[in-house]
């Protein structure tokens, strides 16, 4: 019998010190992506099944629900929950294009659900989030380094160490590819974007041997596929590469005015760098692609990526919607945090003051002093047990993290001690205490 205390595997729950983290986390990214005038936007959690299907196949990974109880005609097994938040979106603007204004600018912050065997950094019930433009015809390249900039300053204030952000181009990827006579599958795109996990051997590998291409082709691949280009000379190398292939030129025009723009974010813990053996997916993605990591940790793979797509609803309209976006795996990023301390994860409360209780006779005076900070916008907690003596009571602050302590003197006095130096000062008023705290 299994443990009735144990939650399912591949469905995290955090302690509070890691919700704290994550929900900072989610406020950087809401309060960054509103600032370039991106609006908040959530979508159903179940989708009808035909919605999330690819190729006209439900795939294993896909969650399908039905009612506890059928009353009648059931088709609560056509439906599903979301995979991930594109698909969603895709339908969600399909849906109401006519009462939404163009450039649509969102972003989207929730769980999605994957039935995959949960390992280490993957999981079945996770948070992502997501910024995406999209357009109705045409969307101006402007946008592509929008939301790279978006993202850039997202990841920056997230305050954990030095990011790389790499970007490539599919045509012109597509375009190297097809100029020295390798046929552009998915196979290929899928290999060649398995580079970093298995090496330059391992794909030589499938690709002469499974693939049939000669070891001189590869080889000329591999030369085009140069290790990533610092954005300062990314202008050189692309004139480097000539051919008549016009994917080949586009790519290039799209790669050249993108890092122009990005050459302009200056930002001290963000890196953006050409990589062109990125691939990122399949066939959704059509033009710049962006993949992200932590220096020193790349191991990890990619914490942030997406790009830029044609159409992202040609399954639900007939209309033309080209977009770009970028999206975050929070989840599995919260576990990289966690698994190498690149964050804080002492606090264990959002409080930041904590009332102490010496005398039973003083509780409503503690309790009117609490009230009081808590008008003047601080999180205040009050300590509910006199008989707890005040040095375990600072002790239990300085575990959770809680930075002052206040003890509501006899004489209408008050003592504020600060936790970690250990200092204390006395108040006549609480209105000086409560700026004391607020600018520490």
């Amino acid at each position: 019998m299994k443990n009735k205390y144990i939650n399912p595997s591949g469905f995290t729950e955090n302690l509070p010190n890691e919700q704290i983290v994550e929900d900072r986390l989610k406020k950087i990214i809401a309060e960054k992506a509103e600032s370039f005038g991106y609006v908040h936007l959530e979508t159903s959690s179940v989708e009808y099944m035909d919605t999330l299907v690819t190729n006209g196949e439900v795939t294993k990974e896909i969650f399908s629900i039905g009612r506890a109880q059928a009353e009648g005609e059931n088709d609560e097994a056509e439906r599903g929950l979301h995979f991930d938040l594109t698909v969603p979106f895709a339908r969600y603007v399909a849906q109401n294009q006519g009462a939404l204004t163009f450039p649509f600018r969102r972003y989207q912050i929730q769980k999605v659900w994957r039935g995959e065997r949960p390992q280490k950094g993957r999981f079945r019930e996770f948070y992502q989030a997501d910024i995406d433009v999209v357009a109705q015809e045409t969307l101006s390249p402007a946008f592509d380094a929008e939301v790279a900039k978006v993202m850039a300053n997202t990841l920056n204030s997230f305050n954990i160490g030095k990011i790389t952000i790499r970007v490539n181009n599919r045509k012109f990827l597509n375009g190297l590819l097809e100029s020295i006579g390798i046929e552009m599958t998915d196979r290929v795109l899928q290999t060649i974007d398995k580079v970093d996990k298995i090496g330059r051997d391992g794909v030589s590998d499938i690709l002469c041997n499974e693939l049939q291409y000669s070891q001189e082709t590869v080889d000329t691949l591999f030369s085009r596929l140069d290790n990533p280009i610092n954005a300062s000379d990314v202008e050189n190398y692309l004139a480097e590469i000539t051919s008549s292939n016009p994917n080949l030129d586009e790519g290039k025009t799209e790669l050249k005015e993108l890092f122009t723009s990005l050459s302009k974010i200056n930002l001290e813990n963000v890196n953006f760098v050409l990589d062109p053996k990125i691939a990122r997916g399949l066939d959704y993605y059509t033009g710049n692609v962006f993949e992200t990591t932590i220096d020193g940790f790349e191991k990890y793979g990619s914490i942030c990526s997406g790009g830029r797509y044609a159409n992202l609803a040609s399954r639900f309209t007939n209309r033309n919607l080209p977009g770009v976006g970028l999206s975050i795996g929070l989840t599995r990023l919260l576990s990289i945090l966690k698994e190498e301390n690149l964050t804080d994860f002492s606090v264990k409360t959002n409080s930041q003051v904590v009332v102490c209780l010496l005398d039973n006779e003083q509780k409503d005076f503690s309790e009117s002093a609490a009230d009081y900070l808590r008008e003047a916008g601080l999180n205040v907690e009050t300590n509910q047990k006199a008989s707890t003596p005040l040095g375990r009571q600072l002790d239990i602050a300085q575990e959770k993290g809680i930075p002052f302590a206040l003890v509501c003197e006899k004489d209408r006095t008050f003592t504020l001690y600060e936790i970690q130096n250990q200092n204390k000062q006395t108040f006549d008023s609480l209105e000086g205490l409560a700026e004391k705290i607020k600018t520490g």
